[in-house]
């Protein structure tokens, strides 16, 4: 009844027929009028778009993804918007769909401080600390999906899915919300300018498309949502926003080599370790700019440029550790792809990285270990060195074992069909396999693909931009979300989380700014 009063004022003259079919409802099938009667007011609201679109502000959402969609919805839930998703391809949310390997890591464990969730970010962990404490935090975004009927699980790792293990059940909450607010979805829709109007006392944007024959729309507010898309990279720079350069995240390490016959990691593939630290070393050049990090960039051309200077940077990174057909993947690797994406990028993903096997039972000191490897020369000199490692506790894998006494040349023994035996391993051999073990050198060759989650670092300058609301600086009018901007964050749901928290706040800040006009 609060629902049919607050509306019947503007929909009698125009929908008299669903109000008296929402009458006759609600006396004859309580039940049933209860639970539609949110859809008949949506009805009843999105059939007076048409006729009402002169009083309605127009908001377009370019980009149909996952930070898309919910701006999107976000922005419809004020009244008097309407909200138009414009995707360039056939089908929106595709990677929702394919994430997880087909379950949608939606978010990572809420239940963890911020903080630690914040130190999951290489790039934006700063500019988010806002977003998550106070405009739309990780347990909001629970209670976003929890309302519309989406069951939620946290597993071990403290990636949380919903509990049907499927995507779709994501991607049709995220649809149904949309479609229950009245966006309106346009797919094959591709943007390829959009222009300020200036002379317009009104203000807004002028949209056009890449199909000529189709005349340019105008638009009171622009969220552009277009993730790592080279066209959104192209729209964001045309209204005058510096770039910080994209490069790949979240990639796998390529080791040719080492999975080659006669490799360490050859025939190894499928085998983990729980708690691996994997670290990269490289001498780089800083300096000869004019100052500045990714999101605060100086390009003021007058200022002289800083002397180079050359410096060892060291990146490491702990966690499983899996050994894959083509080289190294796992939580550890990822992570240190994430984080020294820029370096990697620098040298063409070609370096050598250091593998420490079991962090959790061998020390870090290639002596210390060398010491306890060498007193199982006195303890036990009759065992075979490959047979298993001697380590009190350790988690390493027998085969892997094995691999690491053979690299390190202590695997054969023509007089012992087991291999070399303890007592008969030479100082300089032993001490060779402890390098092995807490510093074992690979050469990275390449970078793979992480087929369930596909993200990129760099992006639009979070500089450029009011991170309250998502507005950009340099073009009042255009708000910015999702893997556009300068975040990005490793596995484990946490770039989800951004598109959530940034598409919400852009989309609510746009809805409000374009009413406060009226």
């Amino acid at each position: 009844w609060t629902l049919m009063i607050h509306h019947i004022h503007k929909q009698w003259c125009q929908n008299r027929i669903f109000f008296i079919l929402m009458m006759y409802l609600s006396i004859t099938s309580p039940s049933f009028y209860s639970r539609r009667c949110a859809f008949f007011v949506r009805a009843l609201s999105t059939s007076t778009n048409s006729q009402n679109a002169p009083n309605k502000k127009k908001i377009a959402v370019i980009g149909g993804g996952a930070s898309g969609i919910f701006a999107s919805i976000a922005a419809a839930e004020h009244s008097h918007t309407q909200v138009t998703v414009l995707e360039a391809t056939g089908k929106t949310l595709q990677k929702v769909k394919i994430s997880g390997g087909g379950r949608c890591n939606v978010m990572h464990d809420t239940n963890k401080s911020i903080p630690t969730i914040l130190g999951s970010y290489p790039r934006g962990s700063k500019e988010l600390n806002g977003a998550y404490r106070k405009r739309f935090t990780p347990a909001m975004a629970r209670d976003w999906f929890e309302h519309r009927g989406v069951e939620l699980k946290t597993e071990a790792d403290g990636r949380m899915f919903p509990t049907t293990d499927s995507s779709q059940t994501i991607l049709d909450t995220l649809m149904n919300a949309a479609q229950e607010e009245g966006v309106e979805i346009r797919t094959r829709h591709k943007v390829a300018s959009i222009t300020p109007q200036q002379d317009n006392n009104h203000g807004g944007f002028l949209v056009g498309w890449k199909d000529a024959d189709e005349p340019p729309e105008e638009f009171e507010a622009i969220i552009l949502a277009t993730g790592s898309a080279p066209v959104g990279y192209g729209l964001a720079k045309s209204l005058g926003h510096e770039l910080v350069q994209p490069a790949p995240s979240l990639f796998t390490l390529n080791c040719k080599h080492a999975i080659k016959e006669d490799g360490l990691l050859y025939g190894l593939s499928g085998i983990s370790v729980p708690t691996a630290r994997i670290t990269l070393s490289m001498t780089t050049t800083t300096g000869g700019g004019t100052g500045g990090g990714d999101n605060n960039k100086n390009t003021d051309p007058n200022k002289k440029p800083k002397k180079k200077k050359k410096k060892t940077v060291k990146l490491q990174q702990e966690g499983p550790l899996l050994i894959t057909h083509h080289g190294l993947s796992g939580p550890a690797a990822l992570r240190l792809s994430a984080f020294a994406a820029r370096e990697f990028q620098e040298i063409n993903y070609r370096t050598q990285v250091a593998v420490h096997w079991d962090t959790d039972s061998i020390g870090s000191n290639v002596e210390e270990v060398f010491e306890q490897l060498w007193q199982v020369t006195f303890s036990n000199p009759k065992r075979a060195v490959s047979s298993a490692c001697p380590i009190p506790n350790n988690q390493i894998p027998r085969r892997l074992w094995s691999a690491l006494v053979e690299h390190s040349g202590l695997g054969t023994d023509n007089k012992n069909q087991d291999g070399i035996l303890w007592g008969n391993a030479p100082k300089k051999l032993v001490r060779k396999l402890a390098t092995n073990l807490v510093a074992c050198p690979l050469e990275v060759t390449g970078k793979g693909t992480f087929k369930e989650e596909f993200v990129t670092a760099g992006g639009v300058n979070l500089a450029e931009m009011d991170m309250k609301t998502m507005q950009s600086k340099k073009c009042p009018g255009v708000f910015l979300c999702g893997e556009l901007i300068n975040v990005d964050g490793v596995t484990g749901g946490f770039n989800f989380m951004n598109c959530w928290a940034t598409g919400f706040i852009a989309g609510h800040s746009s809805a409000e700014q374009v009413l406060a006009s009226q």
